[in-house]
């Protein structure tokens, strides 16, 4: 069963968009430039009643040209507040958002892609 598609504008020129809830996976993506106050609605949208008990996430961050430490903390928050947390692959990431990703020790959590 899938669940409607639930989308957060993040304010120009970003987004958060949970594409798709099925058989225990979820398809989330980001958009455009995820920096500041965007990390409050990243974890509103990750903490949705949407994704409980869901396992398995996938994130494609193929079209976020820039992500801020403050937004990588917030990808990472909900899996350190669930028990187990959800396997979570990254998709897509470019070369400045795996950084940020890196330095924030984000990767130890997600499943990075090539």
């Amino acid at each position: 069963m899938s669940a409607p598609p639930y989308g957060t504008d993040l304010g120009p020129p970003a987004h958060v968009r949970l594409k798709s809830v099925d058989a225990g996976r979820a398809e989330l993506s980001l958009s455009g430039e995820v920096t500041g106050n965007a990390a409050l609605e990243i974890e509103e949208c990750l903490s949705s009643k949407a994704l409980r008990g869901v396992r398995e996430w996938v994130l494609d961050l193929s079209e976020v040209q820039q992500l801020d430490a403050a937004c990588a903390y917030a990808l990472m928050r909900p899996l350190v507040e669930v028990s187990p947390p959800p396997v979570v692959s990254v998709r897509g990431a470019r070369k400045r958002v795996r950084r940020t990703l890196h330095e924030t020790g984000a990767e130890k959590l997600l499943h990075i892609e090539d």
